[in-house]
């Protein structure tokens, strides 16, 4: 998707006006990222710290070890 978008003559066609992108992404973030040009990694480097704060609320609740 990030090569489609940056080879895209109108980028202005690629996120529809009606918002459904940041429904299905659950945030708005993403798409601005994806304007802004950033990469698949520097996206993902973005939420690591929530993952990480998951994965430390989430050990209580699990039956098995998570390694």
């Amino acid at each position: 998707m990030f090569d489609f978008y940056r080879q895209l003559p109108d980028k202005s066609t690629f996120f529809l006006k009606n918002g459904y992108f940041d429904i299905l992404a659950g945030t708005y973030s993403l798409r601005k990222q994806i304007e802004a040009g950033k990469t698949e990694e520097e996206i993902r480097e973005t939420w690591k710290p929530d993952l990480e704060a998951f994965k430390e609320i989430r050990k209580k609740y699990l039956i098995y070890n998570d390694e």
